[in-house]
């Protein structure tokens, strides 16, 4: 019987995958830092009216060789955005300083710092995005905000440490506004007072691959003269998130006195 040859034929399956979508925004996640404590404060916006700022900075390059660098937080308690009020508070917390008997900040307390406070933290701060929420950790006293993204402030908000906090994305920056805020928390290192008036709005962007900025708007009629606003920048960081606990180890700086860690006004239940 003769042979039939029956040509065979290779299908070939062409699968077309469309293209990723470039991401809407900026990927910001990742370890930042503020760099030394020094650097911290919030820096004056290129115009307009700005933060509190230090009547005793520290010289640049200090403590270059290795040399013991104690940072001085001396507040312009004359600043024109202070409210007369809020002059006394920054007042006493200079004229302690130049006493030698600084007060204690939320830092050395052990207390939850707040917003905007807390930006000015100079450890590392670890940025995280999903779909639903941003979520920032920082690494001084394991402190953390989880934020919802493109959400209302809830209603009948009671206050707390870090406030009620919603975020969206403009374009190219992540944008915090956040309101509720505990009156028991200051707005700077300068020992800065604020009302349950207190709307803070923090805008993230991305200068490069390496350097992040952000800038601090604060209003507040009860306490300011007019909104202000203030800079902090950021660097890639590559070191690890560490563990950094504050409450065993509660001990006045000055007079090696050891301090009770917060506790609530009253039970929650």
């Amino acid at each position: 019987m003769p042979r039939v040859q029956i040509p065979c034929f290779t299908a070939v399956l062409l699968v077309f995958t469309p293209a990723l979508a470039a991401p809407a925004h900026p990927d910001i996640s990742g370890i930042w830092t503020r760099g030394g404590a020094a650097e911290t404060a919030f820096l004056p916006p290129p115009s307009g009216p700005g933060p509190v700022m230090n009547l005793l900075p520290t010289p640049p390059g200090a403590g270059a060789g290795g040399g013991l660098v104690i940072n001085h937080w001396q507040g312009d308690y004359n600043a024109p955005i202070l409210q007369p009020w809020a002059v006394e508070k920054v007042r006493a917390h200079t004229e302690a300083d130049r006493a030698g008997l600084p007060m204690n900040s939320a830092q050395e307390t052990c207390w939850p710092m707040g917003v905007p406070y807390i930006l000015e933290l100079n450890m590392h701060t670890q940025f995280m995005e999903d779909a639903r929420q941003v979520t920032i950790l920082y690494e001084r006293h394991m402190q953390a905000r989880v934020i919802p993204l493109n959400a209302a402030h809830r209603t009948n908000i009671k206050p707390s440490w870090f406030g009620d906090s919603v975020a969206r994305w403009e374009g190219d920056t992540l944008v915090i506004d956040t309101v509720g805020i505990d009156t028991r928390t200051w707005v700077d290192v300068f020992a800065t007072p604020h009302t349950d008036k207190l709307h803070v709005v923090e805008r993230y962007r991305l200068l490069d691959a390496n350097r992040m900025q952000g800038e601090v708007r604060v209003e507040d009629p009860g306490a300011f003269t007019t909104p202000w606003t203030g800079i902090v920048n950021y660097r890639r960081d590559r070191e690890p998130y560490l563990e950094v606990a504050c409450s065993e180890n509660n001990i006045n700086p000055v007079t090696h006195e050891s301090m009770g860690t917060p506790i609530a006004q009253k039970p929650d239940f």
